[in-house]
């Protein structure tokens, strides 16, 4: 059986493509700054195609299919994207282009599922747990009796679209004050960027790094960390989780996102019960390896 995939996280900011092999090992990246549109999947397959390029004869025969984490409304079925507003992509056909350009079986997941079926087997495959993805987007998949939990639509746990504050700042969504709006990685740059000027911030892991003297990037990542820390005590509300696990680039932050975390949940709490909160050691490359995991499940289920 072959044992390496091609794996693409489809992300508001970038797109990353990696092959990944046994034991979750990246052994090429690649990383594009993200374009909407059709354009978006031209750049899919132009790594990919540049990507197996750079590998071995050998390892090259290896590969044995594509996984593409997606963001949005995804039909894994028939691998369509049904809508990603922030690709500007409705009803557009993403596995048949693809696999006609690699030459290789493409499964379509959303992406919060792959990467959030990453980190939880990554944290031991808790038997219950709510697994946040922090990212440009915030959500989530909840874990009962070991079991991924999921809606109609073959996803659940927008948590990033439950509002917080109805006064808040405009989401992608169209409302107001969702905890994405707060906590989204692209949405804390923008309010620090409208706040000070400053457009020249290269992420949020700059930001995190300036909040120890920066009065601004202190109160934007304060601000996160509180709609979080309301998100999730919603979650723990209704569903009682538990434990917690946070994955996803926004959690590369660590400590300085795990501690006050807990403190404000603790502080807003009321009478709901504070499940335990930790984080994954997959950070960033959860959207990866979760793809690149279902890519290799698909050609086996169907070889």
């Amino acid at each position: 059986m072959r044992s390496l995939a091609l794996a693409f996280d489809v992300g508001g900011t970038s797109v990353r493509g990696a092959v990944v092999g046994a034991a979750d090992v990246v052994i090429a990246e690649s990383r594009v700054a993200t374009r909407t549109g059709p354009a978006v999947l031209d750049d899919i397959a132009r790594m990919g195609e540049e990507l197996l390029a750079g590998l071995s004869h050998a390892a090259r025969a290896e590969v044995a299919g594509v996984g593409v984490a997606f963001p949005g409304l995804v039909d894994t079925e028939a691998g369509v994207s049904r809508r990603a507003v922030n690709l500007g992509l409705v009803d557009t056909l993403v596995a048949a282009p693809l696999a006609e350009r690699l030459g290789l079986p493409v499964t379509v997941v959303h992406d919060t599922v792959a990467a959030a079926a990453a980190i939880w087997a990554d944290a031991g495959s808790p038997a219950s747990a709510f697994v946040a993805v922090l990212g440009t987007g915030v959500a989530g998949v909840t874990y009962v009796e070991g079991r991924a939990v999921v809606g109609v639509s073959g996803q659940a746990g927008e948590i990033g679209h439950l509002v917080v504050d109805r006064a808040g700042p405009r989401c992608g969504c169209g409302l107001r004050g969702c905890v994405e709006a707060y906590a989204g990685g692209r949405a804390m740059l923008e309010r620090y960027a409208s706040m000070v000027g400053d457009t020249t911030i290269s992420g949020v892991a700059d930001l995190v790094a300036r909040i120890g003297h920066d009065h601004f990037a202190a109160q934007v990542w304060s601000d996160a960390i509180t709609a979080l820390a309301d998100g999730f005590l919603a979650v723990g509300a209704l569903l009682a989780p538990g434990e917690i696990i946070l994955g996803g680039g926004v959690a590369e932050a660590g400590q300085d996102l795990l501690d006050p975390l807990r403190i404000r949940m603790r502080e807003r709490a009321g009478v709901t019960a504070v499940p335990p909160v930790r984080l994954s050691t997959l950070g960033g490359r959860a959207g990866l390896v979760g793809a690149a995991r279902l890519a290799l499940d698909a050609v086996r289920t169907n070889p």
